[in-house]
């Protein structure tokens, strides 16, 4: 019989603030980036407005039509398992973005993620509703083009959701430079070009600026 070993926690984090955060010059965008809650609340608090969810694309794909490997590695995906990949802004009443987000999940294996993926409501407080508090952690902080304009440069957040030490979800989340500035130590602002070969792709996150 085999026996399958038991999943490694993720490392700690190391003492001290985290570099790729503190690299940010707005105190404004650093605050969205180290937080480990519920993002929408600061992203009201920044709007000073209730946001809702404008849901631009939902599909049900297999992993490897994905052409972003970084989901299939965070979520452990085999290429052929099937995954629900969906696209969202978070806009004003007015319907100006607040911020845009990627996020991918595999396919039953959790039915409360099943049930919220295609719904028009910010994922933390859906899976809230549903009594799921599920751990965050964090993969990567930096700059990525903003979605709605290519040509700026924006803050972004990628981390997977976890249950018990297995990622459920893998979730990017890009940040309008209109409220959260993406200037760092030696950058230009946010209205900085974007790399000509930074282009968005059709069935994958939005890839980061290193």
């Amino acid at each position: 019989m085999t026996t399958v070993p038991p999943r490694t926690p993720p490392p700690a984090p190391g003492p001290g603030p985290d570099r790729r955060i503190t690299e940010f010059t707005s105190s404004r965008t650093r605050m969205l980036l180290a937080g480990d809650g519920l993002t929408t609340v600061l992203l009201e608090a920044a709007a000073r407005a209730p946001l809702h969810v404008r849901i631009t694309h939902v599909a049900r794909l297999s992993a490897h039509a994905l052409d972003d490997p970084a989901p299939r590695t965070a979520l452990e995906l085999e290429a052929g398992r099937p995954c629900l990949l969906r696209r969202t802004r978070l806009v004003t009443p007015a319907g100006v973005p607040v911020s845009a987000n990627v996020v991918v999940a595999a396919a039953g294996r959790d039915a409360d993620v099943d049930a919220v993926m295609p719904a028009p409501h910010p994922l933390g407080y859906a899976l809230a509703g549903r009594g799921r508090r599920l751990e965050r952690r964090l993969l990567h902080v930096g700059r990525a083009a903003w979605p709605e304009a290519p040509d700026r440069i924006c803050a972004s957040k990628t981390y997977v959701m976890c249950h018990a030490g297995e990622p459920l979800v893998f979730v990017r989340e890009m940040f309008s430079p209109a409220y959260f500035p993406a200037g760092t130590d030696g950058t230009a602002t946010a209205h900085e070009a974007c790399p000509a070969n930074e282009t968005r792709r059709p069935h994958g996150p939005d890839r980061p600026v290193p």
